[in-house]
């Protein structure tokens, strides 16, 4: 019987989440996100009383958000929790469970025109938060069979930096590690009609859709 308040960097991970919302949305985290940033969370109101209440945060797809995101919330919750305990004012989250999910081989935060080592800077991974974060591991895939493991293991591989040898022929050796080998499995041979073909292979044959709205 204790409160716990879901949420997430997008809208369609919220939607998965039982009574979920996005970050942005149950925080009032500011779109314009500074080093200096807070939420805009009066205390006194119903928003920071419930979050007085909550036990637990659980905030998914957190590798996509940009640090200064968590920051903010970091001390905006300090500054509310600190009103009934001025300990809450040294501690992370102001001494809040948070717990953040996510995989950072997927899509980092998205910095406009942005360089690679600047993408990389604005993650969580950089903030002066991450020292204070216990680091958990999941290894099994729960989202494919016993007999898809090879192509799970390619997919880690892939996220690791670590995929397939490429042959370099065309293209220069200054891009040799931005290159993928495919799997074999996952290519089809282009068809005359590559707009049916995708479709086919992604929902089925299409004849059968005749007849139905």
């Amino acid at each position: 019987n204790k409160i716990v308040l879901p949420v997430a960097s997008s809208g369609i991970a919220a939607l998965l989440l039982p009574g979920g919302r996005t970050a942005h949305s149950r925080f009032n985290i500011p779109i314009d996100l500074k080093a200096t940033s807070t939420c805009h969370i009066t205390p006194g109101t119903m928003l920071a009383e419930l979050i007085e209440k909550a036990a637990l945060i659980i905030w998914d797809e957190a590798p996509m958000t940009h640090m200064h995101a968590f920051e903010a919330l970091d001390k905006s919750l300090r500054d509310i929790l600190s009103l009934h305990d001025p300990k809450a004012k040294t501690l992370p989250f102001g001494g809040k469970t948070v717990l953040l999910g996510g995989d950072f081989r997927q899509i980092l935060p998205v910095i406009p025109q942005g360089t690679r080592a600047e993408i990389v800077s604005a993650s969580i991974s950089h903030s002066y938060l991450w020292e204070s974060c216990h680091k958990f591991t999941l290894q099994k895939n729960m989202r494919l069979s016993e007999d898809e493991k090879e192509f799970s293991n390619y997919v880690l591989r892939v996220g690791d930096g670590n995929p397939l040898p490429t042959e370099v022929n065309e293209f220069d050796e200054d891009e040799e590690d931005q290159l993928i080998s495919i799997d074999r499995t996952l290519v089809e041979e282009l068809s005359s009609d590559p707009h049916k073909q995708i479709l086919e292979a992604t929902y089925g044959r299409t004849d059968q859709w005749k007849g139905t709205k």
